[in-house]
């Protein structure tokens, strides 16, 4: 387009869903193969009662992803890192998150609002993923996805970057790359394209792509404790988020006071500061939130209190305190209807079941 008052140019959305691969075999580029696909097992928690370890059971074992980069002479991205073929017909489904869709399936076919693409200079990466924006999605997927691609490999990066812990942890890798925010209908040609694969699939985390994590963060949390100082039991509190708040958030505060814990606002806290008040802690209760995610930082033996909904209780964390060999503890109240991961019920506020809390941390 040319000229501040031309019309939007649309371009015709993917029509089908391939693997990267394929991609490559028709359009040429290399894909290389570097780690292959594992079993990951996650340990049930020791002190679950019938009801959750049942639960958590049937979800205990997940199929990791083969580890590859790819790399093309030209290629697409269009929003958090949805990857195209040059000619926009192909989507590369199996580094294109669409969670709950099958392979074949993705909300960008057939999508009308394609603006036709805004071109890189040099060669580029994505490392973007799909809810990138949210804390968890990048620190456990996108993170990792960004460390496997090598300091000055590429001159443009897409990546999401609209948050401070992004820009945080962007500023400690170092590198000389530009930064390219992925935008919501954002749709960049860029040639060369660089794609690793996606670390792990959501909300089931593998053991090196948290070790990853925890080795490039080892420094930059040492400095931050001395300011952090709020000691070895913190109840990390969603008072200031929109959703899935404790519905008697002030009883269960007056009970953890009671018992020495400090209130922790992960939302005003620098990133390196997050990670050292996790470090530290040997108790931490909160109710299920993206800021759980730091439990990757906990040393092992730390004991996880975490309070979720009979409705929906979605096992990321549990499966990342397995990882970390922590002492993972669920509270949920007692009812008639069976546990599941409704997603409708994602957002509710939870009750805490104090006189269950009491019991996990009086053991």
């Amino acid at each position: 387009m040319s000229g501040g008052d031309a019309k939007p140019v649309y371009v015709a959305p993917p029509t089908r869903c391939v693997r990267l691969a394929e991609i490559v075999a028709r359009d040429g580029g290399s894909f290389e193969r570097r780690e292959p696909a594992e079993r990951t097992e996650y340990a049930l928690p020791a002190h679950a009662t019938a009801e959750v370890a049942t639960y958590l059971r049937t979800r205990a074992v997940a199929e990791d992803r083969e580890r590859f980069f790819a790399r093309l002479p030209e290629g697409r991205v269009f929003g958090s890192g949805a990857v195209l073929s040059a000619r926009g017909d192909w989507l590369a489904r199996d580094v294109s998150e669409d969670l709950g869709k099958p392979f074949e399936r993705h909300w960008l076919l057939g999508f009308g609002k394609m603006r036709e693409p805004e071109r890189l200079t040099g060669a580029s990466a994505v490392v973007a993923v799909n809810l990138g924006a949210g804390y968890c999605h990048w620190l456990l997927e996108e993170l990792p996805r960004l460390l496997a691609l090598e300091r000055g490999e590429v001159d443009n990066v897409v990546a999401n970057f609209s948050e401070a812990f992004a820009r945080e942890a962007w500023a400690w890798r170092g590198g000389g790359e530009r930064v390219v925010a992925a935008r919501r209908h954002g749709h960049l040609a860029c040639g060369p394209l660089v794609v690793p694969s996606l670390a792990d699939a959501p909300c089931e985390p593998t053991r090196r792509s948290v070790e990853r994590v925890r080795e490039f963060a080892e420094g930059l949390g040492r400095e931050a404790a001395l300011r952090a100082g709020r000691g070895e039991r913190i109840y990390v509190t969603r008072e200031k988020a929109r959703r899935r708040r404790v519905a008697n958030e002030a009883a269960l505060w007056a009970e953890l006071e009671r018992r020495g814990f400090a209130k922790v606002v992960l939302e005003e806290m620098p990133w390196a500061e997050q990670i050292a008040v996790f470090r530290a802690a040997r108790v931490v209760v909160a109710p299920h939130g993206a800021g759980l995610a730091n439990l990757v930082f906990c040393e092992p033996g730390a004991r996880v209190v975490e309070l979720v909904n009979r409705d929906y209780f979605n096992p990321v964390f549990w499966r990342v305190a397995a990882l970390r060999g922590l002492d993972y503890r669920a509270v949920l109240r007692v009812g008639e209807v069976p546990i599941r991961e409704e997603a409708s019920a994602g957002g509710d506020d939870v009750v805490a079941d104090l006189a269950r809390l009491c019991a996990e941390l009086s053991d």
